[in-house]
C-alpha cells in the first residue's frame, strides 16, 4: 500500500508543479495607426497582482502561468485594450493600441505599410505618411497638394497648393506643424494661383486632416484641422538623402545626438524660374524659393524629452517690365462742328518685385509622468515679413485730324505701391492629458499669445494731362501735374493678444461608444471679442466593423489681418466669424483576403455661418474682403469613399457634393453662392506594387467648376466705346475641371547606396482647364473675355540618393 500511495503523491506533485509553471511575456506596446512605439504604457495580467510598465521604447517583460490570460493594456489618449491568449511558454507579443482622437473623428486619412510588420487587416485608423504623399502630388512631394486629393477637399488647381474643405474659405484652415500653429505655409504667395507648401515631406511622420467637428482643443478656425507631425532623427547612426527634380534641389541629414538625443534638419532651394523660362510659360515671372527646418530632441530624462522645432523659408518674386492692352483704332467723329477723324490709342505696362520670409521656432517639453498622465509644455515664436513694390503706368492719348485741325488729348498716370508687412507672435501653451480610470479621462489646456502687426502701405498716383484744344490748334498747351490720392499712406502698428483655454471630459462606455464632451473659450484683444465654443463628439461602434460617428459644436474664428476693419483695440472692430456644425456618418470596414482590407466612409454635415465676412475673388484668384461681419452663411453636404488595400493594389475613390452660400446682409440678392461653391468633386488614386521595387500610381481628379462673377461689356452710343460693367455676384461657373496624372517609380542601388527615381506626368491627356477669365479690349477697342488656363501637360523627373 505504501508504493502505490508514494506513487500517486509523487504524480499529482509533479502535475502540480507543472501546472504553476511560469513564462515571461516580452512585448511591445504600438500605435495601431502608425506603428509607433508607445513608451511607458501600463501592462497587467487578470491573474497577475502586479502589472509592468513599458520602457522609453515601448518594450516590457511580464511574468504569467502557463494557461489562458488577459492581458489589458492602457496608456494616456489611448482606448484601453483587452487581449486573450493563451500561454504555452515564453511569448513574444504586439500590443496595438486606438488614439480616442482616431476613434472619435472624422479622420480623412489613407493607408500605408509602415507598421513595424503589424498585419494591415488590423488597421481600422488610416494614416497619410511621407511615401504616399509624394504618390499623390505632382511636379514635387508636397503634402498640402496631397490634401486635395481628399474627400471633402478641392482646389481646381494643380499649380496651388491651397485648399477648401467643404465649403469653407482657404483662411478657414487650422494648420499645425506638431502642435505649433503656422500661419503663411506657402512659398509664391506673390502669384495668387500659383503656391507651394513649405513642409519637407521626407520629414513627415504623418498628416492627419479633420474635415469637421473638431474637438475643443482645436480652436481659432472654422472649417478644418490639418495636423502634420515631424518624425524624430534616427537615434542608432547618421543617415543622408539628396533629391533632385526639375524644380528643386533638398537635401535632409538625421542623426543621434549623445545617446539620448537625434537631429533632424533638412533644407531646400529652388530653381523654378529657369525651368519657367526654359517651358517658355510666364517667361517675364522669376520665382525663387528656399528653406530650411528641423527638429533636434533630447531626452533628460526617461520619461521627459524636449524638442527644439524650427522653419525658416524665404522667396523672391520678380516680374520683368511687360506692356498689355495695347491698341489704337479710328473712326468718323464730329467736333467744334469740324468733321474728321479721332484716333484712339492706349498702352499699359507693369513691373512688381517681392520679398518675404517666414520663421518659426517652437521649445517643446513633453512629460510623461505615468501611463496615466501626460503634460505637454511650450513656447514658440513666429516671425513673418513681406516686401512688395509694384509700377503701374497707363498712357491714353485721343488725335483728332480733320483738314489743317491736329487736336490731340494726352493722359499718362504713373501709379507706384509699396507695401511693407510683418507679424510677429509670441506664444505659449500648455496641455495635461488625464486617465482617471480607463472609462473617464480629461484632457485640459490653455494658452497666450501676443501679437504684432506691423504694416506701411504707400499708393502714390501722378497723372500728366497734355491737351492741345481744338478751337485753337498747336497753340494751346495745357500741362497738369499732380499727385492724386495724396500719396495714400495706410500705416498699421497694432499689439493685442490672445488667450484660450478648453476642457474635453472623454468618457468611454465599454468597447461600444466613446463620447468627448468639451468647451473652449477665446478671447482677441483687438476686437474685444470673448466667445465660447461648446462641442460633443460621439463615436458608437455598432460592430466590429461598422463604427457610427455623430458631432456638434460652435467654431469661432478671429479676423486675420486683412479682414480688420481698425488697426486699434475697439470692441466696434471686425468680429469673429461663427460656424455650427453638425455632422453625422458611418464607417464600415471589411477584411479583404488575407492582408486586404476595404473602408467605406459616408458622411453628412451641415455648416451654418454668423457674422460672416463676406469675400470676393479677383480674376487674379485674390481674395477681398469686406473687413465687416455683413453676411451670413450656409453649408450642406455630403462625402462619400472607398479605401481599398489588396496587395498589390492599393487606391481609393472619393465623392463630395457640397451646396456654399453666403447671404450679405441689405444687398437685397439673397443667398447667392459662396466663392467655394463646388457642387461636385470627385477624386481617385490607386497605386500598384508591380514588384523588384516598382510602383505604378494613378491620379483622377474631377470638379464641377466654381462661381464667379462675370463683366458685361456695355457700349456708349455718344463716346462711341465700350466699357466693361461688373455683373451679379458669383452669378455664373467656371467650366468643369478634370486631370489625369501618372507616375512611375522605382527603388534600386547605387554604390552601395540607396536610391530611387521616378517620372512623374501631371495632367497626361492635355485637358485645357480655366482657371478664370480676364476682361480686355483687342486693338480695335472691342470688348474681348480672355480665358486664363492652368497649366497643360507636364512632365517631371526625380532623383533621390541617401545612405
Amino acid at each position: 500500500m505504501k508504493a502505490p500511495a508514494f506513487l500517486f503523491l509523487s504524480v499529482t506533485l509533479l502535475l502540480s508543479s507543472s501546472h504553476a509553471q511560469i513564462f515571461t511575456l516580452r512585448g511591445i506596446v504600438r500605435d495601431v495607426s502608425t506603428g509607433e512605439a508607445l513608451g511607458f504604457a501600463h501592462i497587467a495580467a487578470d491573474s497577475s497582482t502586479q502589472g509592468s510598465t513599458a520602457d522609453e521604447h515601448g518594450k516590457f517583460t511580464l511574468n504569467v502561468a502557463q494557461g489562458d490570460h488577459v492581458l489589458r493594456c492602457s496608456y494616456v489618449g489611448y482606448k484601453t485594450e483587452s487581449v486573450r491568449f493563451t500561454v504555452k511558454g515564453t511569448m513574444d507579443v504586439v500590443i496595438a493600441l486606438h488614439a480616442i482622437d482616431i476613434l472619435l473623428q472624422d479622420v480623412t486619412v489613407y493607408a500605408h505599410q509602415a507598421n513595424g510588420g503589424m498585419n494591415q487587416a488590423e488597421v481600422s485608423a488610416l494614416t497619410l505618411e511621407s511615401e504616399t504623399i509624394g504618390q499623390m502630388t505632382s511636379m514635387m512631394p508636397d503634402v498640402l497638394r496631397s490634401i486635395q486629393m481628399l474627400p471633402g477637399v478641392s482646389s481646381d488647381n494643380e499649380m496651388s497648393a491651397k485648399f477648401n474643405v467643404r465649403g469653407g474659405n482657404e483662411d478657414e484652415n487650422l494648420i499645425l506643424i506638431n502642435g505649433t500653429q503656422v500661419y503663411e505655409p506657402y512659398h509664391i504667395k506673390e502669384a495668387p494661383n500659383a503656391s507651394i507648401g513649405i513642409f519637407d515631406v521626407d520629414m513627415i511622420r504623418k498628416m492627419d486632416l479633420i474635415s469637421g467637428g473638431f474637438t475643443a482643443r482645436y480652436g481659432d478656425r472654422m472649417s478644418s484641422v490639418v495636423n502634420i507631425e515631424y518624425r524624430e532623427g534616427d537615434r542608432e547612426r547618421l543617415r543622408g538623402r539628396a533629391s533632385l527634380s526639375l524644380t528643386d534641389l533638398d537635401a535632409l541629414l538625421e542623426g543621434p545626438i549623445g545617446d539620448r538625443g537625434s537631429f533632424i534638419i533638412g533644407a531646400r532651394q529652388s530653381y523654378l524660374q529657369y525651368v519657367l523660362k526654359l517651358l517658355d510659360f510666364a517667361p517675364t515671372i522669376h520665382p525663387s524659393f528656399y528653406d530650411v527646418q528641423g527638429v533636434l530632441s533630447y531626452a533628460l530624462a526617461p520619461q521627459h524629452t524636449i524638442a527644439l522645432k524650427f522653419i525658416h523659408a524665404g522667396d523672391r518674386f520678380a516680374q520683368d517690365p511687360t506692356g498689355s492692352l495695347e491698341g489704337a483704332f479710328w473712326y468718323p467723329y464730329v467736333a467744334s462742328g469740324n468733321v474728321g477723324y479721332l484716333t484712339q490709342s492706349w498702352h499699359d505696362s507693369s513691373e512688381q518685385h517681392a520679398q518675404y520670409y517666414s520663421s518659426m521656432a517652437a521649445l517643446q517639453s513633453v512629460d510623461i509622468l505615468s501611463s496615466q498622465a501626460l503634460v505637454k509644455t511650450e513656447v514658440s515664436y513666429y516671425d513673418e515679413r513681406q516686401s512688395t513694390r509694384s509700377w503701374w503706368t497707363h498712357e491714353y492719348a485721343d488725335v483728332f485730324r480733320s483738314g489743317g485741325i491736329n487736336a490731340f488729348y494726352r493722359n499718362a498716370i504713373d501709379r507706384l505701391n509699396q507695401d511693407e508687412f510683418s507679424i510677429r507672435t509670441l506664444e505659449f501653451n500648455s496641455s495635461l492629458d488625464l486617465a482617471l480610470s480607463s472609462a473617464f479621462s480629461i484632457k485640459i489646456g490653455g494658452s497666450y499669445q501676443r501679437i504684432q502687426y506691423d504694416r506701411e502701405y504707400v499708393s502714390s498716383r501722378t497723372i500728366e494731362e497734355v491737351t492741345n484744344q481744338y478751337n485753337y490748334p498747336d497753340t494751346a498747351v495745357s500741362l497738369r501735374n499732380e499727385n492724386a490720392d495724396n500719396n495714400s499712406l495706410d500705416t498699421v502698428h497694432a499689439g493685442s493678444h490672445k488667450l484660450a483655454g478648453y476642457l474635453e471630459n472623454i468618457v468611454l462606455l465599454g468597447d461600444q461608444i466613446i463620447l468627448n464632451v468639451g468647451g473652449r473659450f477665446d478671447y482677441f484683444g483687438l476686437n474685444r471679442d470673448l466667445t465660447w465654443s461648446p462641442r460633443v463628439n460621439l463615436a458608437y461602434r455598432v460592430a466590429p466593423e461598422l463604427t457610427v460617428r455623430a458631432a456638434w459644436g460652435h467654431y469661432y474664428q478671429s479676423p486675420i489681418p486683412q479682414q480688420l476693419a481698425y488697426s486699434t483695440a475697439s470692441d466696434s472692430n471686425t468680429q469673429s466669424q461663427r460656424a455650427i456644425h453638425f455632422l453625422l456618418g458611418a464607417q464600415l470596414d471589411l477584411a479583404a483576403g488575407e492582408h486586404g482590407l476595404v473602408t467605406v466612409k459616408l458622411e453628412g454635415y451641415r455648416k451654418i455661418y454668423k457674422n460672416l465676412i463676406s469675400s470676393t475673388v479677383a480674376s487674379s484668384g485674390e481674395i477681398i474682403y469686406s473687413h465687416h461681419n455683413d453676411a451670413i452663411g450656409r453649408t450642406i453636404g455630403l462625402d462619400a469613399c472607398v479605401m481599398f488595400t489588396a496587395p498589390p493594389v492599393s487606391g481609393w475613390v472619393s465623392y463630395s457634393l457640397v451646396k456654399a452660400e453666403q447671404n450679405i446682409i441689405n444687398d437685397n440678392l439673397g443667398y447667392v453662392p459662396r466663392n467655394t461653391d463646388q457642387r461636385h468633386t470627385i477624386s481617385a488614386i490607386v497605386t500598384v506594387d508591380a514588384g523588384k521595387n516598382w510602383d505604378l500610381s494613378t491620379r483622377f481628379v474631377y470638379g464641377s467648376g466654381y462661381p464667379f462673377t462675370p463683366s458685361v461689356a456695355v457700349f456708349d452710343p455718344i463716346a462711341r466705346t465700350w466699357a466693361w460693367q461688373t455683373g451679379p455676384l458669383n452669378s455664373a461657373y467656371l467650366p468643369y475641371y478634370e486631370r489625369i496624372d501618372v507616375r512611375v517609380s522605382k527603388q534600386f542601388r547605387v554604390f552601395g547606396l540607396h536610391a530611387s527615381a521616378y517620372a512623374d506626368i501631371s495632367n497626361l491627356f492635355n485637358f485645357v482647364n480655366i482657371l478664370s477669365y480676364s476682361y480686355e479690349f483687342d486693338n480695335q477697342g472691342n470688348p474681348v473675355v480672355k480665358a486664363v488656363n492652368l497649366w497643360p501637360i507636364l512632365p517631371t523627373l526625380g532623383l533621390s540618393v541617401g545612405f
